[in-house]
């Protein structure tokens, strides 16, 4: 029978294992009655594993002897121990261990830095902020980047003077953190926050137009000087942002300004902003601009800014952008024709391109945006799909009948079954009548792979596609997840999820929010060349409408599929 493992065996089992040390694996520890004389030749002679182990267990014993120990590992020549060490003391309340973590300040690793504030503010909130206002002007840049932080995470007392000593800094990563931390401080800081908009940095310029932007009653006027031309262009893509959630037409002359900007990113969210606030004056540039630029994607915005600002030139311009040679653009347009806005002869417009258009793609696209139209309508639309001559518009048509519930579509089904000869036609109309006439007997994920209601247009083959909003921002952007069986969850930045359902049909996505009126749109899918290094493919998905949030401009969304290294269980802990 094997020999028990003495304390210092166990401990150096628990450092060296291939995982993390669990609860109870410290719990074993700190049950030994010799674990503290242990604990104290480790942290003089052991390697670092056994230092931090030993910290760990002398953590959850909060007695002087086990602080008297963390005070010894402060001086110890890794870092990951001092920080441990440091956050030792955050229990103590002994003046040996103040003293101690108010000379590990002076400590130049930033993390030790960093554990050693925290210590001290939980320790001592008010004695810790008068300390790193009393070390701040003569303290290095990491120091003043570790206090400002500390003060934003644990909420110092004297954050606002210490926010108002970092603004005054040479450097501009402190203002900017400074900016953040002033942030907090609510409607007395927003004056000091307008004057930094005048920052010789654009990225302290950008914090304090964020920390602005998110109250309402800031006025306009403070943002539009920042559109200027000399200021950075995420400082002016910012500002225009601004100005849109405000809806304040006032600033409408300054915005449309930016329509001749040379950045075509700029660009396309002036034309989509001028939509926004309702800047009528607007529409003959926007115009110009249509008959001017080649840039599909600019174009397309062009024709969703035109729809939604409306009036008779712009509805003709709408009328020929119907025919555009980019596909792109033509469902923009048919999504201005389909919106509240459009004008009363709109139906015809569309049942016109819907049985005249030249290509498949758009009489696909003018049917599934009319199925959302009045039921009269919508059935209308069906049937001329039905009898168009390309089979991939018939099954279209066919399987949005069968996902229709009404009587009505059961009979035009019907009557379509004496007349079509196409097999995969008629395959997809035998699964729609079966559905009809059977509700809820067959679940429409389970009728056929063609019917699936995972939403998997970059065809990964995995049962939740995650899309992200800004995958640069990753992961503080929204994200969206398409699971099978039509649910769809968006996590929003604030970490608040709304649940929607949801049904791909061909090329129309279709949200159903919770207590509020279904709506659709097309959308595309593009995938980016593949990276030469190996990293992982990546697909743009754009919704020609942004259903998700009920607007009529464009969304974009990505999608980054998973590489090997994603894909395999985590066993860390």
């Amino acid at each position: 029978m094997n020999a028990p493992l003495s304390t210092w065996e166990l401990l150096h089992w628990v450092a060296t294992k291939p995982t993390r040390s669990t609860r109870e694996d410290l719990d074993a520890l700190l049950a030994r009655a010799d674990f503290t004389q242990v604990a104290r030749d480790v942290l003089v002679s052991g390697p670092p594993s056994e230092k931090t182990t030993a910290l760990r267990v002398l953590r959850e014993l909060v007695t002087p002897e086990a602080h008297a120990l963390a005070r010894l590992a402060l001086r110890d020549e890794a870092a990951d121990v001092r920080a441990l060490a440091a956050r030792v003391l955050a229990s103590a309340q002994d003046a040996a261990d103040w003293r101690s973590l108010q000379e590990a300040l002076d400590d130049t690793e930033p993390s030790v830095q960093h554990a050693v504030m925290d210590s001290l503010t939980r320790m001592n909130p008010a004695a810790a902020s008068d300390l790193f206002l009393e070390r701040f002007e003569r303290a290095p840049e990491a120091e003043k980047l570790n206090a400002l932080a500390t003060a934003q995470r644990l909420g110092l007392p004297e954050f606002g003077a210490l926010a108002r000593r970092g603004l005054a800094s040479a450097s501009s990563t402190v203002r900017t953190a400074a900016v953040a931390l002033l942030a907090r401080e609510g409607e007395a800081a927003e004056g000091l926050l307008i004057q930094v908009l005048t920052d010789a940095a654009g990225d302290v310029q950008l914090a304090a137009l964020r920390a602005l932007s998110r109250r309402a009653h800031v006025p306009a006027s403070v943002f539009v000087p920042l559109l200027s031309a000399s200021s950075p262009l995420q400082v002016r893509e910012q500002a225009l942002q601004s100005l849109v959630l405000r809806g304040d037409a006032s600033a409408c002359e300054r915005v449309c300004q930016l329509l001749t900007d040379p950045d075509s990113s700029l660009r396309r969210r002036t034309i989509l902003a001028t939509a926004r606030l309702g800047c009528s004056g607007a529409t003959r540039a926007l115009l110009e601009m249509l008959t001017r630029t080649r840039d599909e994607d600019e174009r397309a915005d062009l024709v969703s800014a035109l729809g939604q600002l409306g009036g008779p030139e712009a509805w003709e311009a709408l009328r020929q952008a119907l025919s555009d040679e980019s596909l792109r653009v033509r469902r923009a347009a048919i999504s201005a024709w389909t919106s509240d806005a459009a004008p009363p002869d709109a139906t015809p417009v569309l049942l016109e391109r819907l049985q005249g258009a030249p290509d498949t793609e758009t009489r696909k696209a003018v049917a599934l945006a009319l199925m959302n139209s009045r039921p009269e309508v919508a059935h209308r639309a069906l049937r001329l799909a039905l009898e168009d001559s390309a089979p991939e518009v018939r099954r279209m048509a066919v399987r949005a009948l069968g996902l229709d519930a009404s009587p009505e579509a059961l009979q035009i089904l019907r009557d379509h079954q004496a007349t079509e000869r196409e097999p995969d036609v008629l395959r997809h109309l035998d699964a729609a009548l079966e559905r009809q006439q059977a509700p809820g007997d067959t679940p429409i994920s389970a009728a056929s792979p063609a019917e699936r209601l995972l939403f998997d247009p970059a065809r990964t083959g995995q049962s939740v596609a995650e899309w992200l909003a800004v995958p640069e921002r990753s992961p503080a952007t929204e994200r969206f997840y398409f699971y099978e069986g039509g649910h769809l969850e968006r996590l929003g930045t604030d970490g608040r999820v709304h649940a929607f359902q949801y049904t791909a049909l061909g090329d129309e996505l279709r949200i159903q929010p919770e207590g509020a009126p279904g709506r659709s749109t097309a959308f595309t899918v593009t995938p980016e060349p593949p990276a030469s290094n190996g990293m992982p493919r990546r697909f743009r998905l754009e919704l020609a409408r942004d259903v998700l949030s009920d607007t009529d401009t464009p969304r974009t969304l990505h999608f980054i599929e998973p590489g090997p290294a994603d894909l395999e269980p985590d066993d860390s802990h």
